[in-house]
């Protein structure tokens, strides 16, 4: 717990402008820069699916209860609305999405909602692409940048944070995919903006190994019955802060 607070406290002004501040005679400034290489690649990654969503978000003028959004496992929850009603959601997930691919599209597909909470699921930064994957670190600096986006954007609206789920397909991914859903826990514990929903407890038998029956045959996106535990554990919170 005590790496995971450090971790934490490191990336705390990771981003944040140039200020100075004297104690005692001592003066430190700057920043703590971002992690990642951001190239014109990020602006064009699934931009047919991204430019679908800006005109779907364009042209929504519907109260919005939940916005659900990021990566190909909001995509491809299928009977959102029914799993979720009565709350009125929208659904922008889209391609195979990583937090920065989120941020960076993040006017296109947030834009014009006011809704009353949001709920954000993406687990890509870390998928055994040596060319792609962030650190841990990297993936907490990233995800504080978008609350910190949101909260600017939103001021007290809540945000759920789903836990990285374990999977047949990323099982050699597991001990850091633990480190992160830990790291995230406890930042959201410290956080009044957000909150973290361990879904991937939902996916595992009971000696911890991941219950392969809840997931499709690519061994990685869960099935129907596995959103519907997702479901169990995310809507009761979610009924909660809208009938606020």
């Amino acid at each position: 717990m005590f790496l995971i607070l450090l971790l934490i406290a490191a990336v705390s002004c990771a981003g944040r402008p140039d200020r100075s501040q004297d104690t005692d005679g001592v003066t430190v400034s700057g920043v703590i820069p971002v992690e990642g290489v951001w190239d014109s690649e990020w602006i064009h990654r699934y931009a047919a699916d991204v430019d679908v969503l800006a005109e779907k978000t364009a042209r929504d003028t519907a109260a919005v209860d939940v916005v659900f959004f990021g990566s190909s496992s909001i995509r491809l929850w299928k009977g959102l609305d029914e799993m979720m009603a009565p709350l009125k959601v929208v659904n922008r997930g889209y391609g195979g999405a990583t937090v920065r691919d989120i941020l960076v599209n993040y006017d296109k597909i947030m834009a014009h909602y006011t809704p009353k909470a949001f709920v954000v699921f993406c687990d890509n930064d870390i998928c055994g692409n040596e060319n792609l994957d962030l650190s841990v670190v990297g993936v907490l600096d990233h995800y504080r940048l978008l609350f910190q986006k949101l909260e600017t954007d939103y001021p007290g609206i809540p945000v759920f944070f789903l836990s990285w789920k374990y999977s047949g397909c990323r099982a050699a991914l597991r001990d850091t995919q633990k480190l992160v859903n830990d790291i995230m826990s406890a930042y959201a514990a410290h956080s009044s903006q957000v909150t973290f929903v361990d879904v991937n407890a939902t996916l595992l038998l009971p000696d911890g190994t991941v219950d392969q029956s809840l997931f499709e045959s690519d061994d990685l996106h869960i099935n129907a019955e596995g959103y519907l535990r997702w479901t169990s554990v995310l809507k009761p919170s979610l009924l909660e802060v809208c009938s606020k």
